[in-house]
């Protein structure tokens, strides 16, 4: 089974990739440091409360920055015997340039690959008794990237014109929010820590 959301590189992904948008960041979003728990909070509150989150491990993160940053990973309809759709939310700095662009090599095996006023959109479309199919938006701000990446549903068709139970357009919302940058709010970070440890 494919890795279940963008690959943006060969240690956390293995088809398509990333990209771009241009959004500054906003003073709203806060100075303190971004941690896991703040973007996980954030996510869950354009998402929807989820039955789970956990940080991202160290090592995942830094191989898609070259200077570091942070990543939370919610699940949604889990059962016991399905794990749930996952949402991944990743913000850091130095995202490889080659693969913000739809034509380059890495980006050629995705299904979608559009630049849009909100940034960049890539999916990958279902391959059957192996993958439901990935999507990702990339959203390029004044501090930091964000890749918000969404897999567990069915994707068939352009995401866009899907029926999903987390849309794009809030995957976007989840990338745009000012919140979501190399910095937040104490208010994030606080109830952030809170949601990943369950309390």
């Amino acid at each position: 089974m494919r890795t279940p959301w963008l690959p943006v590189t060969t240690l956390l992904l293995t088809v398509v990739v990333t990209a771009c948008g241009t959004q500054s960041a906003s003073p709203q979003g806060g100075d303190e440091p971004t941690t896991p728990g703040a973007l996980a909070y954030v996510a869950a509150e354009h998402a929807g409360s989820p039955d789970r989150v956990s940080v991202m491990k160290r090592r995942d993160v830094t191989s898609l920055f070259s200077e570091g940053g942070e990543g939370a990973e919610l699940r949604y309809g889990s059962d016991g015997e399905y794990d749930g759709d996952m949402l991944v939310v990743v913000v850091g700095q130095g995202l490889d340039p080659d693969l913000l662009d739809c034509d380059t090599e890495r980006n050629a095996g995705a299904d979608g690959c559009e630049h849009t006023d909100d940034g960049m959109l890539i999916w990958e479309d279902l391959t059957p008794e192996e993958d439901p199919g990935t999507l990702t938006v990339i959203v390029e701000k004044e501090g930091a990237t964000v890749l918000v990446g969404y897999a567990g549903p069915t994707i068939t068709d352009d995401p866009r014109q899907m029926e999903l139970p987390i849309s794009v357009d809030t995957l976007f919302a989840i990338a745009a929010d000012p919140r979501v940058d190399a910095t937040t709010t104490a208010e994030a970070n606080a109830a952030g820590e809170e949601l990943v440890s369950g309390g």
